[in-house]
């Protein structure tokens, strides 16, 4: 049986916390990410700890040795916590301050609206103290097997909106590792006109890797994705999923023809189909017939059939207007199909039966 126990982490005041911020790994592969919440929020978390208000536990993996992840040395991680951890430390930095409505209720006469930390220690050097000595409910939890704490961070969770991207990547199995691992090619790092913030990348690259998995356009919605995950859930996370080494080879492909930031990749929905492309071109040997410039001209072909339809419907491209009313559901197999059939015979001369997609 792993070992797990829980402490209470001694000197654990918002200073401490602070003081040994280098120490606390924020990022574990587990986690969600970092600023999710809006400033209103995170002023809101301020203003409790100042006004001497309880907040919620914040829970620490302590290692039994220290980790050393990219050259540097940890002695904890955060399971849950982070959203509020890094509020404290982005004021105490200087990066955000009180809102402009702050109101003590301790001290009617303090009038700290909008102040910095740096600006408290200066007018109210009191009110600055009491913030750094603010004591914070930290439990430190001791084991080294990390499914346990997978498990702690997805129950902890449970009650919190994450997105179900978060979701997925808590969970045990090879198929988060895979995810992530996906999304260190070069085309999610350079390609993508967009951050993975809310995970948004680890939900193109599950996708990629069940289609790849699946050999054939397949339905992503939520419900199959989990599904996938679940399936794998109870081998190792480094067990080699085939699925991922064929969605590597795809969007290796993607990644030289696409430009950094690219405007193609705008929407989630045209990336899916390029990718069902590329992974066609692949397996069929005509990936070098694929260049960017027939994509500009499918994108500028289906804007003059949105304007001819405007003055008369029944003179623009049926399967067109039809490509762009299927572009609003993004996750379905069907759509996806049909929408895969008119780009590759209109942009790509290759007709497909819809079955054999």
């Amino acid at each position: 049986m792993s070992n797990f126990e829980l402490t209470e982490l001694r000197a654990s005041s918002v200073w401490a916390l602070s003081r040994m911020r280098d120490r606390i790994q924020v990022d574990p592969e587990y986690q969600r990410s970092g600023e999710i919440w809006g400033l209103d929020k995170r002023m809101l978390l301020i203003d409790t700890i100042l006004n001497k208000f309880d907040i919620p536990k914040i829970y620490l993996h302590k290692f039994s040795k220290p980790k050393v992840v990219g050259g540097k040395s940890f002695d904890y991680a955060i399971v849950d916590g982070r959203q509020r951890l890094e509020t404290m430390w982005a004021f105490i930095d200087g990066r955000i301050s009180l809102s402009d409505d702050f109101e003590s209720y301790w001290a009617a006469d303090i009038k700290a609206q909008g102040m910095t930390y740096r600006d408290l220690a200066q007018n109210y050097p009191d009110i600055k103290t009491d913030f750094d000595n603010f004591t914070l409910n930290v439990v430190a939890i001791e084991t080294d097997d990390m499914d346990l704490i997978e498990e702690m961070f997805s129950r902890l969770n449970e009650a919190v909106p994450l997105s179900a991207a978060e979701k997925r990547n808590a969970r045990p199995g090879p198929v988060p590792k895979a995810t992530r691992d996906l999304t260190l090619e070069g085309f999610f790092k350079s390609k993508l006109p967009f951050d993975n913030r809310r995970y948004r990348h680890y939900d193109l690259a599950i996708k990629f890797i069940f289609n790849e998995d699946r050999g054939a356009v397949s339905d992503t919605k939520k419900a199959y994705l989990d599904k996938f995950t679940e399936e794998h859930a109870t081998e190792s996370k480094t067990k080699k999923l085939p699925a991922l080494a064929a969605a590597k080879e795809t969007v290796g492909a993607m990644a030289s023809i696409f430009v950094d930031r690219d405007p193609l990749l705008r929407s989630v929905g045209m990336i899916i189909l390029y990718f069902h492309i590329f992974r066609i071109a692949k397996n069929e040997g005509w990936l070098s017939k694929i260049t960017r410039r027939k994509m500009l001209a499918f994108d500028k072909l289906r804007l003059d059939n949105r304007l001819i339809a405007e003055s008369d419907i029944t003179e623009a491209d049926y399967d067109l207007l039809e490509f762009d009313r299927y572009a609003q559901s993004p996750n379905d197999a069907i759509a996806i199909k049909f929408r895969l059939k008119v780009i590759l015979e209109q942009a790509f001369g290759k007709k497909k039966n819809i079955e054999d997609l």
